[in-house]
């Protein structure tokens, strides 16, 4: 993760969640607001890499890999409240230093990582206090079930030749993109793989979506890029349905579905201004 002197990220922490392992790392002072950022499916919280260093001058940031993601154990299966509770454990565990004091944190979900994180808002109202959509897809498609087995490569370079984003359109900086796919990479015997596992795909369904946004307290905002073939203002409707309410939005210009990647300062400078506006309960 890319960060200037005063945001450098703190050592890479580890908080164990039914036997597996959560990795965190943090940003930022810890006597500020903390704000939790949370990855998409298939990714790793290396799609905030140049989001939190800009949301950390201002706010505690916290970025996680859910399990089955990036630096974080595998599970024998997944549920999204399994992931809530991972979240919320790595939320107990980033703020312990800030004392009985510390109000309720911000959660920022990105795809999928909008789903977990309107999971964690709904089981622990205690410690959500707000809670921000990016290019969430609502509702979920309906996608055959997914693949289990993990793909090796013969050498890194040809995984990183391979690597794609899902949805692909992006104008995300190459440089970056190599930094992100690297990140997600790990050596598996004679070849190389993704650290994602791939029996983590597609664990959400629409009832449960629909009854985890119901039940969330605090206020919420959704944000999303221009030009998505992913979220957008359908999604916006579904959520506004869902909620029974009209949400406050934010577009970020020239961006796809990937908002943290194709338009990072632009993408902290959005959900920066979200969260002044979001009011705690």
């Amino acid at each position: 993760m890319s960060a200037g002197p005063a945001e450098a990220v703190r050592a890479v922490e580890v908080v164990e969640v039914g036997g597996v392992g959560i990795a965190y790392r943090c940003l930022g002072s810890p006597e500020a607001d903390t704000v939790l950022l949370v990855h998409g499916g298939a990714a790793h919280s290396g799609w905030w890499t140049e989001v939190a260093p800009v949301l950390a001058r201002e706010h505690h940031v916290v970025v996680a890999d859910l399990s089955g993601h990036g630096d974080s154990g595998h599970r024998p299966a997944y549920r999204a409240e399994l992931w809530a509770e991972e979240m919320a454990a790595v939320l107990r565990a980033a703020r312990a230093g800030a004392g009985d004091g510390a109000g309720p944190s911000a959660v920022v979900g990105h795809s999928m990582g909008g789903l977990v994180a309107a999971a964690t808002a709904a089981r622990f109202p205690e410690l959500v206090g707000r809670l921000v959509l990016v290019d969430t897809r609502l509702p979920l498609r309906e996608l055959p079930p997914p693949t289990t087995s993990a793909r090796v490569f013969a050498s890194a370079q040809e995984a990183l030749d391979r690597f794609r984003l899902l949805p692909d359109r992006t104008n995300a900086d190459p440089r970056l993109l190599q930094e992100v796919a690297r990140s997600g990479l790990v050596e598996a015997g004679p070849g190389w793989r993704w650290k994602f596992d791939p029996a983590a795909r597609r664990r959400l369904s629409n009832d449960g979506v629909r009854a985890d946004l119901s039940s969330v307290l605090c206020p919420v905002g959704y944000l999303y890029g221009a030009q998505t073939d992913m979220g957008g203002p359908d999604s916006v409707a579904c959520l506004e349905k869902w909620l029974g309410h009209a949400v406050p939005v934010e577009v970020v210009p020239d961006a796809f579905h990937h908002v943290p990647l194709d338009q990072p300062a632009r993408c902290a400078e959005a959900i920066s201004r979200m969260l002044t506006g979001l009011v705690d309960r």
